[in-house]
């Protein structure tokens, strides 16, 4: 490991819900503190954010700020203005490029973006949304790949969770949120269990919207064929996907699917709603299937409970392409570029 004369202070909305914002900045932080660098995480989280932030800019002499999430970010430049001053490097997670750039708040979110130096994308995809509408981002876009890491928690068997070994389980890996549309998996496997009585749903995240979770929650009360294990820890995701046969994600809209890239990489094939941020993650029918409605998930799903071979060798193609493309030294290299370019430092260890 190589010390560089470098301090980040990155800031994030979570870090301590399990969420994609707050996954992506700790295990980035983790991996660059690794490689060398000083890092100092500030969450929005606490409810005196704006005190911790004013005293870590007094005492510390950043070199690069690091910010997740255009609108909160963009908060944070509104009410620290000082920020603007340094080097800042903005990664757009999702919600902020689909729901908040188009919304009522649009204004702090395009203000962000004209603020920052850098603008991190998690696919390619999402440069062509931004430059239809701001082609003076162009410049300031760049392309970084989420890096899968998962820890070796304690390993569960499907006894211990109450499943039997015969039975197929499809894992749904998600917060309890309405851009989520958990409706949409319980809708077509409801189906598909009235055909297939040995099938499972098993459904991991954390209560986010209280209002959706309570209809969620309720709904699934009278389907003992449905579990919700609700929010567990990073540590223990490893073993619980494991006991999947195929992963789930039936967004509305995805920046990318973190804890899908992890159940692939542990040789899960996977459903995916066709929509922005899930697109183009995988090829059609090598790694999984792409659905658009009730009615393309139920097939999808009979064909993965009915092909066991098409779904090892699907499994085997998703490993592979988490191996490929989503791999956490890559994605480190590609920040400790990105800084480096930024700062103009030239002795990083990647």
């Amino acid at each position: 490991m190589q010390k560089h004369n470098v301090k980040i202070l990155m800031i994030t909305p979570f870090a301590k819900v399990q969420r994609g914002n707050s996954l992506t900045a700790t295990r980035i932080k983790t991996g660059l503190i690794d490689r060398g660098f000083a890092i100092d995480l500030l969450s929005l989280e606490d409810h005196n954010w704006r005190e911790q932030l004013q005293l870590a800019l007094r005492q510390s002499a950043y070199s690069l700020v690091h910010g997740f999430h255009a609108l909160h970010f963009g908060q944070v430049l509104q009410s620290e203005p000082a920020i603007r001053e340094l080097p800042v490097v903005l990664t757009t997670t999702g919600t902020d490029i689909y729901y908040d750039l188009w919304g009522v708040q649009k204004n702090i979110v395009v203000e962000a973006m004209q603020a920052v130096q850098k603008i991190v994308l998690f696919n390619d995809d999402f440069h062509h949304i931004l430059l239809t509408a701001f082609p003076e981002f162009q410049n300031k876009m760049t392309t970084i790949p989420q890096g899968v890491y998962l820890e070796k928690g304690i390993v569960k068997t499907r006894q211990e969770f109450g499943f039997l070994s015969d039975e197929f389980i499809f894992v749904l890996p998600s917060g309890l949120r309405p851009v989520k549309n958990i409706e949409l998996a319980i809708d077509a496997l409801t189906l598909l269990h009235q055909e297939h009585s040995v099938i499972r749903l098993l459904i991991i995240g954390a209560v986010i919207d209280k209002q959706y979770s309570y209809s969620i929650i309720n709904r699934i009360r009278d389907l003992p064929w449905i579990t919700y294990l609700g929010e567990i820890p990073h540590d223990q995701m490893a073993s619980t996907l494991t006991l999947g046969d195929v992963v789930l994600n039936t967004s509305h809209s995805e920046g990318q699917p973190q804890a899908v890239l992890e159940a692939m990489s542990l040789g899960k094939p996977c459903i995916l709603t066709a929509v922005p941020g899930n697109l183009n993650l995988i090829q059609e029918g090598r790694e999984g299937f792409y659905v658009k409605n009730r009615e393309d998930l139920l097939l999808a799903a009979q064909t993965m409970v009915n092909s066991p071979a098409l779904r090892e060798e699907m499994g085997l193609s998703a490993r592979q392409l988490i191996e490929t493309r989503f791999t956490l030294p890559q994605e480190l290299d590609a920040y400790s570029r990105l800084y480096q370019e930024m700062i103009g430092i030239n002795t990083f260890d990647i």
